[in-house]
């Protein structure tokens, strides 16, 4: 194997290996792949190095082999740790048990639907199924296979039911009502309330606020980040990129999150903040709300998620332009606005018949 360094038409500097996997039918498997640095070339030439020990001492590796042999050293560099502990959720409790032991050759349409079938509800077995797809599309690129069977159409689970996100506050009268109800909630508390409902912010994004990006004189607010937990093998919560490109945005401050915010002329740092100053845990921040919402059973039961669709509900019903409110949202396709917030209901179409000019006189 070797990697040789040359630089594009534009200037930029890459790295082509020339990566040996074994043999295939008695020929040399070559591969000749091109990387951004040089760390990125000398990593896959060691993997290519591991895998072709393997096929020599091997020959033939089961799926729980592969995965924690090659697979998961290479996704634990890649993936950020919200998506490792996601990936690690679905093989220790859906993947490997029922395949795990199973020869990568020998997989096949009934094993992987048995291991579908398995899956309480649809949205499971997708996300195992796509998983499973994802790991043997990497075998088949590393030689261990040479067709991935996860690519056939596989019958889902029933769907399960939904989620109750507890209640939609569709209006801003009942938003007012809530915030004022609420005043005595403590700091961080209030400020995951008012950021929600009058801003529409998803929880992460909350989380994620800091001083600076709240700016009173231009009355705007700055979305450039998402606070996430992470399990504590992967460094426990972590700072990432917020969830589309088109989530970053700037949000005009609303008279209503002016009034009801709490702002401190010298505060910095995490706006969302625990005792000690620093930036609050999302797992601590859920408890707080929970154990005040429980305190105060008489308030509606608005989840932090439901902020987020109680906020976008009262704009549509005010009048607001559904556009508009897609980007409020940070959503990069409209159609997402529409399809989980555009529900009008029947005082909705009411209101909507007595616009309509009904009257023919003149004809």
């Amino acid at each position: 194997m070797s990697i040789k360094k040359r630089k594009l038409k534009d200037g930029t500097t890459v790295y082509d290996a020339i990566l040996e996997y074994g043999t295939v039918d008695g020929v040399r498997d070559r591969r000749k792949r091109t990387f951004a640095t040089l760390k990125d070339a000398q990593a896959a030439e060691r993997d290519a190095e591991r895998l072709r020990g393997a096929l020599r001492h091997h020959g033939r590796l089961k799926l729980g082999e592969y995965i924690e042999r090659y697979y998961w050293p290479i996704a634990s560099r890649r993936l950020e740790a919200t998506s490792l502990d996601t990936y690690r959720k679905e093989l220790d409790k859906r993947i490997l048990p029922v395949l795990g032991d199973e020869y990568l050759e020998e997989l096949d349409r009934l094993k992987i639907q048995r291991m579908v079938d398995m899956c309480g509800t649809e949205s499971v077995g997708r996300k195992a199924h796509g998983l499973l797809r994802t790991i043997l599309n990497e075998a088949v690129g590393d030689g261990f296979l040479t067709y991935n069977p996860a690519t056939a159409r596989y019958a889902m689970p029933p769907k399960g039911r939904k989620r109750d996100n507890g209640v939609v506050l569709t209006d801003w009268k009942q938003i007012q009502r809530f915030l004022k109800a609420t005043k005595d909630a403590p700091r961080p508390v209030r400020r995951l309330i008012v950021s929600g409902l009058c801003l529409g912010l998803r929880p992460e994004e909350r989380y994620a606020l800091d001083y600076e990006d709240l700016d009173l004189g231009s009355g705007t607010v700055t979305i450039k980040g998402a606070y996430v937990t992470a399990s504590s093998k992967h460094g426990g919560n972590q700072m990432k990129a917020t969830k589309t490109k088109g989530s970053q945005r700037v949000l005009p401050m609303s008279a209503l999150f002016i009034e009801n915010a709490i702002f401190d002329c010298d505060g910095e740092g995490p706006w969302i903040a625990n005792e000690g100053g620093g930036r609050m845990s999302p797992s601590t921040g859920r408890h707080m709300y929970g154990r005040y919402m429980r305190e105060h059973p008489d308030l509606p039961q608005v989840t932090l998620e439901n902020m987020r669709h109680s906020f976008a509900t009262a704009c549509l019903h005010a009048g607001m332009n559904v556009e508009d409110v897609s980007k409020m949202l940070g959503h990069s396709d409209i159609n997402t606005t529409f399809r989980r917030y555009v529900k009008p209901d029947l005082e909705d179409m009411r209101v909507a018949f007595r616009k309509i000019p009904w009257s023919h006189d003149g004809e």
